[in-house]
Order: C-alpha cells, then structure tokens, then sequence
C-alpha cells in the first residue's frame, strides 16, 4: 500500500522522504524516487540498504517533518506514545486500523487531520463490488470503466465526508461515520428491517 501511495502520489508531484518496512527506515529530505526505491525493495527484499537514502532508527522516521503520512502496513502504530512525535499536517490509514484511539485523540488534540482507514481503503472493497457485480451480469469492464466508475464513487464519499465533518464540527473519522450511520438510517426508513 505504501509503495503504491508513494508512485502515485509521485505522478501529482508529491516527493517522498522517508519509508520503513520490516527491514529498517530510511530518510532523504531531497526527496527519494519512489519507482527507484520499487525496484530497490523487489531486488533486496526491502527499504534496508538503499543507496540514496540515510538509515535512520524508528523514531527518527516517525520525526520526520511532512505534510502526510501514511501508516500502510500494520495496525496500531500511532499510539499514545507515538502520536506526539509526528510532524505532519494529516495522517491517511493506508493499513487496517494503524491509529489507537488513545493516538487519534492526541492527534485531533495537536489539530492533525486523519483520514480514516474506511475512505483510505475504500476502493479495493469497491473494486471487488465491481467484480462481483461482473460476474453476476456476466460482464467484462475494461480498466477504464472500473477506474471511472471508482474515482466517482471515490470522490463522492469523499465529499459526503468532508461535509458532513463541516457541519458538525468534527473530525473525519467521526464524520465518515455519521455518514455511514445516516446511509443506513436512510435505508431502513426506506425499507425497513429485513432479512
């Protein structure tokens, strides 16, 4: 997830400035070339060793001053004690549940947004409706349609998010649930409680 965050994000100009993995951190306030450092991890295994880059122990990665960052692997790695020493603007989940509770509520203490795993991971779940829907209609889409089709499912949950946090003042995770509450409020008004 964190490579792919990282080559896409390199595609609208974003430079990437610190990565870990299982095999250590690594940290170039330059900039580090995201597709180099792809080629890197698949030839040696992981970030440990690449050349442009200085090593650098744990908590000088969580240090590292940026606009975003994105926990992509493990859950449970901003936590009470590490909250603090993040320098970002915003926090997006790439992994499953990678905030506590206990660092979420320093982050929204500090005024550092976090973009919750359930918009940040949204797509692949979305993708796999789309195939689902595929195979029940017999379908084939091309890359195109799918990708079309998820950036506007993308974009609009996005928006329904963002405003709701708005309204009500609150932070995003709140927010995304308030929209998900609401949806589902919505339906069984509609249609009732059913099997």
């Amino acid at each position: 997830v964190g490579s792919w965050a990282a080559r896409l994000m390199k595609q609208h100009g974003s430079r990437l400035l610190a990565a870990e993995d299982v095999t250590g951190a690594i940290r170039n306030e330059a900039g580090i070339d995201a597709d180099d450092l792809d080629r890197h991890v698949r030839a040696n295994g992981g970030v440990a060793g690449y050349p442009k880059a200085t090593a650098v122990d744990h908590e000088s990665f969580l240090r590292t001053k940026a606009d975003i960052f994105i926990p992509a692997a493990l859950e449970n790695q901003v936590t009470h004690d590490t909250a603090g020493l993040l320098d970002v603007l915003l926090v997006a989940e790439g992994a499953n549940g990678p905030v506590t509770p206990n660092g979420d509520a320093i982050l929204i203490e500090r005024r550092v947004d976090v973009l919750p795993d359930v918009m940040c991971n949204a797509g692949g779940v979305i993708v796999s409706y789309f195939e689902w829907l595929q195979n029940k209609r017999s379908e084939a889409w091309d890359l195109e349609k799918v990708d079309a089709k998820l950036r506007k499912r993308m974009n609009e949950g996005f928006e329904r998010v963002s405003e709701t946090a708005l309204r009500y003042g609150t932070d995003w995770r709140t927010a995304a649930y308030i929209v998900a509450l609401s949806h589902l409020e919505q339906v069984y008004k509609e249609h009732g409680i059913f099997p």
